[in-house]
C-alpha cells in the first residue's frame, strides 16, 4: 500500500464513524537516543540516532521513529548494513470505543505466535513491522482482527524477499473462563536479486496458515493450547508441497506452597520471518548463560519445558526445572537442567545462585555435541531503601564438540554513589586458547544530567557475544574504545 493510500484509507474512517472530530488539544511525546562510538582497534567510529515520536489528538494518533547510522568505514566491527538515514516506522491511527484502525507500520500478533507474530526488539536489531493496515473491532464479547501488510527479508547481500501477509482472527470468551481464537493466514512472496532474474518457479511462493487456540482457567489451573497447520508450493522444488505444522501446550499449576508451569512443542516446517512461537527453553538473564541459549529449529523439533518453583520459608525461594528438544526422528538436538535461589541473609545483605548444565548436539551420526556447566551469584549490599552495592560473579565451563576445553569467568561491581548516578565495572577472562585476548575490562558511568536527559560514558573492551531474547538471537562483536549515549524523553 502507497503512503497516499494509507491517509486517504485513514481519513475516510474518520468521516465514516460518528463522533470522530479531533479534539483541540494534542499531546506529543518521545524519546532521543544518540550513541557515538569509537573503536580504537579499528580506528572507526559509529554515530546511531533513534528519534521516537508520536502525537495524539482525540480519537486519532499519529508517529514515527526516524535512524540515522553512519560508519565512518566499514571495518567497523559489527557495521549493520543500513541506508544512512531512514524513517523506519510511520503510522497513524484512529481508534473510538471498540473500533480501531491503524495505517502505515504496525505490530500484531495472532495465538501465541505460531501463525503470525511481527514486532520489534531494538537491542537485537530485530524489527519485522508489517507496512499496510490493521483493523480491530469488538462487538458482543466477539474480538475481531484484520491486516494486510508487507515486510523485506534479507536473505543475502544482494537478495530479498519481499512477504505479503493478509489475515484475520476472531477471539470470544466463553463463560468467562475459556478464551477461544481462530486465525487465518494468507502469505505470498518474491525472491529478488538485484544482479539476476530469477525463474518464478524459485522466486514465488504462496502458503496459507490456519489455526486454533484456547486459554482456560479454573482454580489453581490455567491452560493454553495452540494448532496450526501450513500448506504451500516449495519455493526451491518445482511442483513440490510444503505442508507443516505448529502445536503448542502450556499448563500452570499454582499451589500454597508450589508453582509448577510446564510447556510442550511441536514443529514441523513452520519457519518463516513473521513466526515466533513459544521456545519452550529457559531464558536466562545471567550473562554466560544467555551466551549459549539455544535455538530452536521451527522446520523439525519437538520437545518440553518442565519448571517448578517454590518459598522455604521467609527468606529462601527456589526455582528448578529441565528442557529437552529432538528431531522429529527422535534425535537429540539439546537438553539442560537449571536451577536458581535467591535468599535474604538479613537486612543488608541478599543473594542470589543459580546453576545450569546443557548439552547441544550436532545432530551427525557420531553424536557430536557441546556442552556447558555454569554457575552464577549476584549479592545486593546495603538497605533495601538506600543505594547498595551489586556484585555479580560468573563462571562457565565448556567442553567443545572437538575436544577444546575451556573456561570463562565474568565478575561486575555496581554502586550509586549519588542521586540519579550509577557506576559500574565489568571484567571477563578466559583460558581459551583460540581467543584472540584473554581479559575484557569496561568502566561505565551513568548520570540524570537535568530532568528526562539520562547521559552514559563507557570506555574499555568488552568481549561481545550471542544475546538472545524471545528466540531471536544477535551475535555482539567484541569492542575496544569509548562510547557516549544520551536518551531524552519528552
Amino acid at each position: 500500500m502507497s503512503r497516499l493510500g494509507a491517509v486517504a484509507l485513514l481519513a475516510l474512517a474518520t468521516l465514516l464513524v460518528p463522533g470522530a472530530a479531533p479534539a483541540d488539544e494534542v499531546f506529543t511525546s518521545g524519546v532521543v537516543t544518540s550513541e557515538y562510538g569509537y573503536h580504537s582497534g579499528e580506528e572507526a567510529s559509529l554515530v546511531d540516532t533513534r528519534v521516537e515520536l508520536g502525537a495524539e489528538t482525540g480519537p486519532v494518533r499519529i508517529g514515527l521513529v526516524y535512524r540515522v547510522y553512519e560508519t565512518s568505514d566499514v571495518t567497523y566491527p559489527g557495521a549493520l548494513d543500513l541506508p544512512g538515514t531512514e524513517f523506519q516506522q510511520r503510522f497513524a491511527e484512529f481508534a473510538r470505543d471498540s473500533f480501531s484502525v491503524r495505517v502505515g507500520d504496525f505490530f500484531t500478533t495472532f495465538g501465541r505466535g505460531l501463525a503470525l507474530r511481527s514486532y520489534e526488539e531494538v537491542e537485537l536489531e530485530h524489527d519485522t513491522s508489517l507496512d499496510g493496515v490493521s483493523v480491530e473491532l469488538s462487538r458482543g464479547g466477539v474480538a475481531f482482527q484484520g491486516v494486510s501488510g508487507t515486510v523485506e527479508e534479507e536473505v543475502t547481500a544482494s537478495r530479498t524477499r519481499e512477504h505479503v501477509v493478509r489475515g484475520v482472527r476472531v477471539v470470544t470468551n466463553l463463560g468467562g473462563r475459556v478464551d477461544v481464537g481462530a486465525s487465518a493466514v494468507g502469505r505470498t512472496s518474491e525472491l529478488v536479486d538485484e544482479d539476476i532474474e530469477l525463474p518464478d518457479d524459485i522466486a514465488h511462493f504462496d502458503g496459507t496458515v490456519v489455526g486454533l487456540d484456547t486459554s482456560a482457567w479454573m482454580g489453581p489451573v490455567s491452560f493454553g493450547a495452540e494448532y496450526v497447520g501450513r500448506s504451500g508450493e516449495n519455493p526451491f522444488v518445482e511442483e513440490s508441497d510444503l505442508d507443516g505444522h505448529g502445536a503448542y501446550l502450556s499448563t500452570t499449576l499454582d499451589l500454597p506452597w508450589a508453582t509448577v508451569f510446564g510447556e510442550f512443542k511441536d514443529y514441523e516446517n513452520l519457519a518463516h520471518p513473521l513466526v515466533n512461537p513459544p521456545t519452550c527453553v529457559r531464558e536466562h538473564l545471567w550473562t554466560l548463560m544467555n551466551r549459549v541459549t539455544y535455538e530452536i529449529d521451527l522446520d523439525d523439533e519437538r520437545g518440553f519445558l518442565g519448571e517448578i518453583s517454590a518459598p522455604v520459608g521467609e527468606a529462601l525461594y527456589l526455582t528448578g526445572g529441565a528442557s529437552e528438544a529432538r528431531t522429529h526422528d527422535g534425535d537429540l538436538s539439546h537438553w539442560e537442567i537449571f536451577g536458581h535461589a535467591d535468599h535474604s541473609f538479613g537486612e543488608l545483605v541478599h543473594g542470589s545462585f543459580a546453576g545450569s548444565w546443557s548439552r547441544e548436539y550436532l545432530g551427525n551420526d557420531l553424536g557430536d555435541f557441546t556442552e556447558h556447566i555454569t554457575g552464577a551469584a549476584e549479592f545486593v549490599l546495603g538497605p533495601a531503601s538506600a543505594r547498595p552495592f551489586e556484585v555479580v560473579i560468573e563462571g562457565q565451563r565448556t567442553e567443545e564438540f572437538y575436544g577444546n576445553e575451556h573456561t570463562d569467568y565474568l565478575m561486575s561491581f555496581t554502586t550509586y554513589p549519588g542521586d540519579g548516578v550509577t557506576f559500574s565495572v565489568l571484567a571477563e577472562a578466559t583460558d581459551d586458547e583460540y581467543s584472540d585476548r584473554d581479559t575484557w575490562t569496561s568502566f561505565e558511568v551513568r548520570a540524570e544530567i537535568v530532568r528526562d536527559v539520562e547521559a552514559s560514558f563507557m570506555m574499555g573492551t568488552e568481549r561481545g557475544g550471542k544475546k538472545c531474547t524471545g528466540g531471536v538471537c544477535y551475535v555482539e562483536p567484541e569492542f575496544e574504545g569509548f562510547r557516549v549515549r544520551l536518551t531524552g524523553f519528552f
